[in-house]
């Protein structure tokens, strides 16, 4: 995702006439993307499963916006993750949808996120009106507007998307320009989102803080109950916000002194780092979900037992391999050295027999 006039690629931001097309990502890079994209891939794949296998919405509503968080995350580390080392052997007709997709899960799990947040809300305002008010249908559809509008947005944006012009050199999937108002908007929209999420959440706060004199009580396990949305918010916030402050300052300040302006190495790092720590925080959402959720927790805990005793079954089965094989050879011979002369009705009964013996 680049700007016109810089490259300013998710993992590094380099002047154009500094620019060499031709390197690609170093091994540990490319190990770092990898092994995030399939653990992340597998933490959220867990917790969509558990989701859709036990989780009732109709009672847990909800965990809809769970589900549509996980699976938002899960298409960032499929998609993006796994194939950003090899993103510049890409053919061209993919990279339009590619960062379609990419910049469009992003969006829908910081909103969802958002949703969430005004879902606890909702939760701790009006207790006695909130199943009347969130319902599954209505989060049906919610999700059902969020993907779709983000999507469309998204689309719209990047239908302004060019290749960066290198002589000698093919078009690239990494080399892409998005004029500087439509990724400014972007950026802005994805630093409201978040900042939008931490404002809820600290009001959602405030409410809860001011019914501890009147229900002592209850106190605990309401704290317990916003933990999930506090834990997550404040996640998200300190993995995300940094990077996308300082891309658009980066763009800022572009705009202010134009092809005058040098990035510094210092700022040339942090920025790298902090992509890094928003890769690292994509993967970690998952287990944020099973730790801060009895649900998850219960039911990953059972298939782990489950598998555990799996794993144990069959290394008893192996140790005492040899013992059944001897067992099945002697069968075998007996029952050829028997075959001649014995009907075969009689072969069944005996050996029925020596099974039971």
């Amino acid at each position: 995702m680049n700007i016109s006039g810089t490259i300013v690629s998710d993992n590094v931001t380099e002047m154009e006439e500094n620019v060499d097309a031709s390197k690609e990502m170093t091994p540990s890079e490319q190990l770092f993307y990898l092994c995030c994209g399939i653990i992340g891939f597998q933490f959220n794949f867990i917790v969509l499963y558990i989701a859709i296998r036990h989780v009732d919405t109709r009672d847990r509503p909800r965990q809809i916006i769970v589900m549509n968080m996980t699976a938002a995350d899960l298409l960032m580390c499929l998609v993006y993750m796994t194939s950003r080392p090899y993103l510049y052997r890409t053919p061209i007709l993919l990279c339009y949808p590619y960062y379609v997709l990419i910049c469009a899960v992003q969006l829908c799990s910081c909103i969802n996120l958002l949703w969430l947040n005004v879902d606890k809300f909702l939760f701790i305002q009006f207790p006695l009106h909130y199943y009347q008010i969130v319902t599954r249908q209505r989060l049906l559809i919610l999700s059902f507007v969020t993907w779709l509008t983000v999507i469309g947005s998204v689309m719209f944006c990047y239908s302004f998307m060019s290749f960066q012009e290198i002589p000698g050199m093919p078009r690239r999937c990494d080399l892409v320009i998005l004029p500087p108002s439509i990724y400014t908007g972007v950026c802005v929209a994805y630093i409201i989102i978040i900042v939008s999420c931490f404002i809820v959440s600290f009001i959602i706060f405030v409410i809860a803080r001011k019914s501890v004199n009147t229900k002592k009580k209850k106190t605990a396990r309401m704290f317990r109950q916003l933990f999930f949305v506090f834990s997550s918010t404040l996640w998200t916030f300190i993995t995300c916000l940094p990077y996308r402050m300082l891309y658009l300052s980066d763009i800022i300040m572009w705009h202010v002194e134009g092809d005058n302006y040098m990035r510094s190495d210092v700022f040339q790092t942090i920025t790298t780092f902090f992509f890094f720590v928003l890769v690292v925080g994509t993967v970690m959402n998952p287990l944020i979900t099973i730790l801060m959720q009895r649900i998850y927790r219960i039911h990953l805990l059972r298939y782990s037992d489950r598998a555990r005793k799996l794993t144990r079954h069959s290394e008893t089965f192996f140790e005492g391999g040899s013992n059944r094989t001897s067992v099945i050879a002697e069968l075998r011979n007996r029952w050829s050295m028997e075959r001649k002369s014995v009907p075969c009705e009689q072969i069944h009964i005996s050996l029925k027999r020596k099974s039971r013996a």
